[in-house]
């Protein structure tokens, strides 16, 4: 038996975000939509929460110090800083502080998944209704913070909008981890052209030097035109396009400006030449592209 059962035997404590059955309701009759309750919280040593029945929502914790353990189905899973745990509805759990010499900090939320949020929960399953992503890269700690932030202070406001502020925080938060996940099950790129990759996303609108890429991570230009080639699958030259043209078709969506000025906006030094790439690139013209994207509104 794992010592800190003894710490989970030892008392029972349930919270007001617990939804236990009422009249032997299914868990399946989930509350809507949304999100029911969320805080910052920070615990010392014997904090101790025993849910016999789980929950008829989802209960998402992101831990920012100390540590904190889970108890499911007598295996116990320890979250430290920058692990966020997503417990399903039913799911038979306990949890609590894990150091006696620590305080267990953590952001938490209990809410009701949209459909279309489903797909991006499945993470890492260590044990059944147990989700689990470990964050070690400081900038997606920072943004996931600063969702938590937004998520806290939207959920607790007053105000029309606030509930749907709060689910775009939350959303961002599931979107962060699902990409992650994607990342982790994907061949990882070299550092050096995540490098320029980033680089031409932000920088797409002035003009690319391959030698100045190069120099950038300290290799050769025809190294990086090779090393980039293959693995992204695509050379620089043509992914600066793609990146172009991609930005063109959303300004020519979603505002009134003229072919050239967008031509412009993106990139291009001469509208002729935009308007070319672009009917090869989406098989129509700009001007033809903007007619069909205002009839689809």
């Amino acid at each position: 038996m794992h010592p800190l059962s003894t710490v989970f035997s030892a008392k029972l404590m349930h919270d007001p975000a617990i939804h236990q059955p009422a009249n032997n309701m299914p868990y399946s009759q989930a509350p809507p939509p949304g999100i029911l309750a969320a805080d910052h919280f920070g615990a010392s040593f014997g904090y101790h929460v025993r849910r016999p029945h789980g929950t008829r929502d989802w209960l998402i914790t992101y831990t920012l110090a100390g540590e904190g353990c889970y108890c499911l189905a007598g295996q116990t899973h320890f979250c430290c800083a920058g692990d966020i745990f997503i417990l399903a509805p039913g799911t038979v759990h306990d949890y609590a502080t894990a150091h006696p010499t620590q305080r267990w900090e953590f952001y938490w939320a209990h809410f009701t998944p949209r459909a279309h949020w489903l797909p991006w929960l499945r993470l890492p399953e260590p044990a059944p209704g147990l989700y689990m992503q470990k964050i070690e890269q400081r900038e997606l700690k920072q943004r996931l913070d600063q969702a938590f932030v937004r998520l806290l202070r939207d959920s607790q406001g007053i105000g029309a909008w606030q509930a749907e502020l709060a689910a775009n925080a939350l959303e961002e938060v599931i979107l962060l981890l699902a990409q992650h996940q994607e990342k982790q099950n994907t061949p990882q790129l070299d550092a050096r052209i995540e490098t320029i990759l980033a680089y031409l996303n932000q920088r797409f609108r002035e003009p690319i030097n391959i030698a100045s890429l190069a120099a950038l991570v300290a290799l050769s230009p025809s190294r990086l035109a090779h090393l980039f080639k293959k693995q992204v699958g695509a050379s620089i030259m043509e992914t600066v396009l793609h990146v172009r043209l991609r930005q063109a078709a959303r300004l020519l969506e979603f505002t009134a400006l003229s072919a050239g000025e967008i031509a412009h906006e993106v990139g291009f030094q001469s509208a002729f030449y935009f308007s070319r790439q672009f009917k090869t690139y989406y098989g129509r013209s700009p001007t033809e592209y903007r007619r069909q994207a205002q009839k689809a509104e």
